[in-house]
């Protein structure tokens, strides 16, 4: 079949830095490993009449207005769900969402057929490649931009002396700057990142913690088989109840904090029994096999 992958990264110096580029690129890759053909267009190059047998949008920052036969129309919204309107939802032929707790409401609010369809990772890019060397792991990491808003266990974490590297854009206005490793970690150098740190913290955007999307931060660091605490979240908790630590306040956080320093070896034990389970589960490549499934199931 013929594909083409709408993802609404730009397509100037900055493409590479936009998470949605990567999320089409190892579609893409496991796609065409299955015999598949896969163009991808960029969001300044949506609306240029190419016909495919499937347009698969990636619903990111921009919403986009679906041209009735061009093939079968897939929707799949994996962050910020607030912004996408039940109008929207209704003009696509299939809807994925990243979550299984949003799945079951939407469901019953649109005609057409919705499928959970949660983010994953890339098991050939992300995987354990410290895992003999435990105690060499080192520093809590927390890798991500501030896009103006205060991430509270990036402050908790500086509060209680941890030591903290950050890496991304926006932290010179909120933090010191001897935290502060780079404004940038390029996708490719992070997996050696995740396989040498000790812990990374990690927190959700209000809709998607609200709406249950869990980010793919979870999916790469779990891969590698790196500690995570993380806010809570009840749909992250139903996949992972015991291999991550959560916080709902402050003081939740410090006993995040305190476990990792008393506790680690057992912790770094249930992380590595999830990344077993997340390299045969959440991967691009079963997602690009479900879709085709999904795909005949519908026709």
């Amino acid at each position: 079949m013929k594909w083409i992958i709408k993802n609404p990264s730009s397509t100037d110096y900055r493409q590479k830095k936009w998470g949605d580029y990567h999320v089409g690129r190892c579609l893409s890759k496991y796609l065409e490993r299955l015999g598949e053909n896969v163009e991808t267009d960029y969001h300044s190059k949506w609306y240029n009449g190419k016909k495919a047998d499937i347009i698969l949008v990636l619903r990111g920052k921009y919403p986009y207005k679906v041209k009735k036969h061009s093939g079968l129309n897939i929707l799949w919204n994996f962050g910020h769900p607030e912004d996408v309107t039940k109008e929207e939802y209704e003009s696509y032929d299939i809807v994925l969402l990243a979550s299984n707790q949003y799945f079951k409401v939407l469901k019953k609010q649109i005609k057409k057929p919705v499928y959970p369809f949660l983010l994953c990772t890339d098991h050939e890019e992300f995987n354990n490649k410290n895992k003999d060397n435990v105690l060499k792991r080192k520093d809590f990491i927390f890798v991500g931009n501030t896009r103006g808003v205060k991430r509270n266990c990036v402050s908790w974490a500086i509060e209680y002396n941890v030591p903290l590297k950050v890496w991304g854009r926006g932290w010179e206005k909120m933090i010191d700057k001897k935290y502060i490793v780079s404004q940038y970690m390029a996708n490719e150098k992070l997996a050696d990142l995740y396989s040498r740190a000790k812990v990374t913290l990690n927190n959700h955007w209000p809709d998607m913690l609200k709406y249950g999307f869990v980010n793919n931060r979870v999916f790469d660091a779990l891969a590698c088989g790196l500690p995570i605490i993380s806010d809570y979240s009840e749909e992250l908790f139903s996949l992972f109840p015991k291999e991550i630590l959560y916080y709902r306040n402050k003081k939740e956080f410090k006993k995040c904090i305190d476990e990792i320093n008393s506790n680690y070896f057992a912790i770094k034990s249930n992380v590595d029994k999830a990344n077993n389970r997340v390299t045969k589960e959440f991967t691009y490549e079963k997602r690009a096999k479900e879709l085709i499934e999904l795909i005949k199931s519908n026709r």
